[in-house]
């Protein structure tokens, strides 16, 4: 395995030497600064099977550098842990919102941080075979159809498919945080799905996808397409979202790029918002089991006809109540 492992103290990165240099199955890099590790990164055309990064280091500290790791396709799935001397929740919240794996904390012996590598490395494997097994948006443009209720990723657009954001949730670190849970409904979209081709509707649920990110811009925020026009996120703030002004603004910038010619609709569809519940505070895994039951509620509308949606709508309504 290919590990980079960034830290500022050279102490420690003669630790993590010692700990992982002498093992055959590591080959290991170390870069004093994220300044330095990009460049290798940059100048390296085989892509690095692990990162070790310190959490705390001037310049682009562990964090910034885990996020621009993430931006990276080559990188998007790589196991990420963060090394720190912090037990600061806040601290690891903003790791692991970054896109971060796992994280170790000094002082650290050999035995635990091979056990965090191996582990975050299946883990990593895990969600790449899982994302094999889905159409990309990249993927579904070669395609004349759309499943109506198939959820993808669109990686352009930072939105992941649901099962995506349910595993982002599962890293977040034990404790609570504060989240808003949303869920988006686009209303009539199984029509739109029947009149037009595949391509024209595959970028309308782009532009929907769209608006919403740019409507949610500045906060921090995750979102996955669940299929059957249905997107959920994640609003991680104090305050909740003022839902009036937030559909505004997607209704807004979805008017300005909506297809009217192409879909033979004037105006876009109507776009529902709603909380998956008033609860303020949550666990990773209680917030990723809410969004599993957002996700078994799409694989029961996607086995409803047509003529069945309202009254679907009006029963999952009155569940929720």
């Amino acid at each position: 395995m290919r590990i980079l492992a960034v830290d500022d103290d050279p102490v420690v990165r003669e630790l993590l030497a010692t700990a992982l240099g002498t093992k055959e199955r590591y080959d290991l890099t170390c870069a004093s600064s994220g300044e330095e590790a990009l460049q290798i990164v940059k100048d390296t055309p085989r892509p690095f099977e692990c990162f070790l990064l310190d959490v705390m280091m001037p310049g682009i500290d562990g964090i910034e550098l885990c996020d621009r790791l993430r931006q990276s396709r080559a990188h998007r799935t790589t196991p990420i842990i963060m090394i720190t001397a912090s037990r600061e929740p806040d601290l690891m919240g903003r790791a692991f919102y970054a896109g971060a794996t796992d994280f170790v904390t000094k002082p650290f012996n050999g035995v635990e941080l091979g056990a965090r590598i191996n582990a975050a490395a299946i883990l990593s494997d895990t969600l790449l075979r899982e994302r094999e097994a889905r159409h990309t948006l990249a993927e579904l443009t070669a395609q004349t159809r759309i499943r109506f209720d198939e959820g993808f990723e669109m990686p352009d657009l930072g939105i992941t498919d649901l099962s995506g954001l349910e595993n982002r949730l599962l890293r977040l670190p034990a404790g609570v945080f504060t989240m808003e849970l949303l869920c988006f409904e686009v209303l009539g979209l199984r029509s739109l799905h029947g009149a037009v081709t595949g391509d024209v509707f595959r970028r309308q649920l782009e532009n929907i996808g769209k608006a919403i990110m740019q409507g949610l811009e500045g906060q921090n925020t995750l979102v996955g397409y669940a299929g059957g026009g249905r997107f959920g996120g994640v609003l991680m703030a104090r305050r909740r979202v003022v839902r009036e002004d937030l559909l505004a603004r997607i209704n807004a910038r979805l008017a300005e790029t909506w297809e009217a010619e192409a879909t033979g609709m004037a105006m876009p569809p109507a776009i529902r918002l709603t909380s998956l519940s008033d609860q303020r505070l949550w666990s990773g895994r209680s917030a990723s089991d809410q969004f599993h039951k957002l996700r078994r509620r799409a694989d029961v509308f996607a086995a409803q006809g047509e003529a069945d949606e309202d009254r679907l709508f009006k029963r999952l309504a009155e569940q929720a109540d």
